[in-house]
């Protein structure tokens, strides 16, 4: 793909389909959906899910990152609402409240009040009033005294993870970066505070930060498994290597059936070391996992993989 090709397909999905001679319903077939769904797509009217968004990727030949984007620019920004919690503390201690009460009275944790305090988000419009009523004051009175209060101590920044930084240096925040992994932004911010990533996660992750997968476990502290180094495998290790290059790679055993033409329950039987897969699979498997012909004749004695392709897909 050329830069220019880049550039817009960033900006217009249908104009890089009819790039790449693709009528609607050929893109349709090849995602499986109705060609009025890529109609809609292309025209912002309707946003795909996560895994409509992996196989548009891969269909017009772009990154997740750049589908993504284009449905991400559809997206109004939220309007800044509400007012700065900056003197809240003060007004209570001189009303003789606690957080407790104004957090039973806005029906709120009482660690949304300790935030609000704190400045690391706005007091909602709609917590003004039942705020003010425990406070004994005028919601307007409220909002005056918040809006003349200084901002005092600034908030300490959180500790950044290396995680974290590689999705900042990409420009996502933790609600984009979440709906292109297809997790939610808590499940997102709980690996970035040092949560265990499942391999599956590692690829996604990477897909979405544009950087290579050991790129991500380094900075998620996840080793890679001994069975993605060909110099480890040993007689019998064909089932758990199997299922880690699956896992790493981010892929459903009903996605690699579909790359072998065999059935679910064949990848299964082979994963739980049932059955081996015959020739015509193995080299299918090979070429799915970019390895050397042969590499999974038997693990123990097999042929040398492209160790890199492994650890870098």
């Amino acid at each position: 793909m050329t830069p220019a090709d880049t550039t817009t397909a960033a900006t217009d999905l249908r104009r890089r389909r009819q790039t790449l001679e693709l009528s609607p319903a050929a893109l349709a077939g090849a995602l499986g959906v109705h060609p009025a769904s890529v109609l809609r797509w292309e025209r912002r009217e309707r946003l795909p899910g996560p895994a409509h968004i992996r196989r548009l990727a891969a269909a017009l030949d772009l990154s997740t990152p750049q589908v993504a984007g284009f449905f991400d620019a559809a997206r109004a920004p939220a309007p800044v609402t509400g007012v700065r919690g900056h003197g809240l503390r003060a007004i209570r201690a001189t009303a003789g409240r606690s957080a407790a009460v104004l957090a039973a009275a806005a029906a709120v944790p009482v660690s949304t009040v300790y935030n609000w305090e704190a400045g690391r988000s706005r007091i909602p419009d709609r917590h003004l009033a039942p705020l003010a009523d425990a406070l004994g004051l005028e919601p307007a009175a409220l909002c005056d005294l918040l809006r003349r209060a200084p901002a005092g101590r600034p908030v300490p920044p959180l500790p950044t993870s290396p995680l974290r930084r590689l999705r900042c240096r990409r420009g996502l925040t933790q609600d984009a970066a979440a709906r292109h992994v297809g997790v939610s932004r808590h499940t997102l911010g709980g690996w970035e505070r040092g949560t265990r990533l499942p391999l599956h996660a590692l690829r996604r992750l990477a897909a979405t930060y544009g950087v290579p997968v050991g790129a991500v476990a380094e900075a998620a502290g996840v080793p890679a498994p001994r069975e993605l180094d060909p110099r480890a495998w040993r007689s019998g290790d064909l089932p758990h290597v199997l299922r880690a290059l699956r896992a790493w790679s981010g892929l459903t055993q009903r996605e690699v059936a579909a790359t072998c033409g065999c059935s679910v329950e064949a990848v299964r039987s082979w994963e739980r070391g049932r059955g081996g897969p015959r020739t015509a699979s193995r080299r299918r498997l090979e070429e799915l996992y970019r390895l050397s012909p042969g590499a999974l004749s038997g693990p123990g004695q097999p042929a040398a993989p492209n160790r890199q392709a492994i650890r870098e897909r």
